[in-house]
């Protein structure tokens, strides 16, 4: 098990200083989605070389269902390019969320079809056309459920896995903790079921603070990761409460010792 951390909570004005910052608080690897994806292609290649620090994941595109035909191909275009990226730094590939929102951008046809079905039918297809580009790069394009209160077309792991195993096995999806505890009835029997397609982890506890700081057992949850053979990334993605420096180290050797325990 290796622990990563999503590049807005990690400290720093440049890619440079923020990877310095993970070593000095004993985090493995970043996941990359803020202005370091907008460095020219060299000089992100040159600040990743330096650092001990692994590239986890990046993200990708939220607009792969936007009503404008442009915007969905800009879209795509842009995991298209993430995905070589991936590739080139040894990520597990491109994170995606297709969407944002609780209302379907496109019309209702029932009873043919509801705008939440043209929208899974075209994220089957938006992603059927961009898994050569993962397949040659060696990376996974995975999905990320989101609770009921931020998204509609996937909440659950299982929804997840399903538009996964349509795609083909380019297509994986990813198990995140806060919204597991609010949309699975039971985690670990969650992860069992979709086990072959988890390829990442988000760790952040029942109030998106820090594990640890709420009600959260993870126990069941990583026994289950474990059981199905998963050792990849746990990314922490959460809100921190308590000096900041402290509060990562003590997360990162929290997380190690609930990983052993499992």
């Amino acid at each position: 098990m290796k622990v990563a951390i999503r590049e807005s909570m990690v400290p720093g004005e440049t890619l440079g200083e923020r990877l310095g910052w993970l070593e000095s608080v004993g985090i493995d690897g970043i996941e990359l989605h803020l202005s370091s994806l907008e460095l020219p292609v060299e000089e992100l290649r040159r600040v990743v070389s330096q650092s001990r620090v692994s590239v986890s994941a990046i993200e990708g595109a939220t607009t792969l269902l936007h009503a404008d035909p442009a915007t969905r191909e800009a879209a795509t275009a842009t995991i298209r390019e993430r995905l070589a990226l991936a590739g080139e730094f040894g990520a597990v590939g491109v994170l995606v969320v297709p969407q944002f929102g609780r209302q379907p951008a496109f019309p209702d046809l029932s009873p043919w079809k509801s705008g939440a079905d043209l929208e899974r039918g075209l994220l089957v297809t938006q992603l059927t056309e961009l898994a050569p580009a993962a397949r040659a790069a060696g990376v996974r394009l995975f999905l990320e459920p989101l609770n009921r209160y931020e998204a509609y077309i996937v909440n659950r792991v299982e929804q997840g896995a399903e538009i996964a195993r349509a795609v083909g096995p380019e297509a994986a999806t990813m198990a995140d903790f806060f919204h597991m505890n609010i949309e699975e009835a039971d985690i670990a029997s969650s992860i069992h079921a979709s086990a072959d397609r988890i390829v990442y982890v988000h760790v952040a506890d029942s109030n998106r603070l820090q594990p640890g700081f709420g009600h959260l057992d993870f126990g069941p949850g990583f026994r289950a990761l474990k059981a199905n053979s998963y050792d990849g990334w746990l990314s922490i993605e959460c809100r921190v409460r308590g000096v900041y420096d402290e509060a990562i180290r003590a997360t990162v050797a929290h997380l190690h010792e609930l990983w052993s325990a499992a």
